[in-house]
């Protein structure tokens, strides 16, 4: 059964060895320790000075804390880094099992590392998207944002690899369509800003007119 908000705890085990949190989660030194965290993936954004205390860094050492700058936005591209991240997750999953853990953390544990978690389980388990999603939420209370879970649908739809190249410069199409979408939606939100403030300039204008 599906765990309630109100239930949701700083750290959820999702599968053996890899966690998802909210942001104490990655700072606290005891849920560390006791989880036996030696490595994390952060969804935020800005970085944390308190990752790079001496003592958080004894348990995570810099180049096993990947931190990825994402905001829990209508247009951000998360798309973009999943490949790098799930190769992080597998580089680290296989270090020691049971001693070396994985925590992947957002703000607040729901959407941006639900996503992460999700789409690298989809890949790792070559499972379909419902039912990754199912057995994450069996486990932890998420909510992946609208934008999120189009993103993991095209994930899902390119078979968790979203370039054509090795190098990973050249999308596929699905993630291609999606990028230019997404630009086209921005250029749309630009316009009509540019519409309201010209508006707010002419009404400005006509009212100091008839002050005069």
């Amino acid at each position: 059964m599906p765990l309630l908000t109100q239930d949701i705890p700083t750290i959820s085990e999702i599968e053996p060895g890899l966690f998802i949190g909210d942001f104490a989660s990655s700072s606290e030194l005891s849920t560390l320790t006791d989880n036996k965290i030696t490595a994390i993936v952060s969804l935020a954004n800005n970085e944390s000075e308190v990752w790079s205390r001496p003592a958080n860094r004894e348990l995570v050492p810099q180049d096993s804390h990947m931190f990825i700058c994402c905001a829990d936005s209508p247009t951000q591209d998360i798309l973009v880094r999943l490949g790098d991240i799930c190769d992080f997750i597998d580089k680290h999953s296989k270090k020691s099992p049971g001693q070396s853990n994985i925590l992947v953390h957002c703000t607040a544990g729901k959407s941006r590392s639900a996503t992460i978690v999700v789409a690298y389980l989809m890949r790792k388990n070559g499972q379909s998207l419902d039912a990754v999603m199912k057995h994450v939420k069996d486990k932890r209370s998420i909510a992946p944002s609208a934008n999120f879970r189009d993103q993991l649908r095209i994930w899902e739809e390119v078979e968790c690899e979203v370039w054509e190249d090795a190098e990973r410069t050249k999308p596929k199409a699905a993630y291609r369509e999606w990028i230019e979408k997404q630009r086209q939606r921005a250029e749309y939100k630009t316009k009509a800003k540019n519409h309201r403030d010209c508006s707010v300039r002419s009404l400005d204008y006509v009212s100091r007119l008839s002050d005069n």
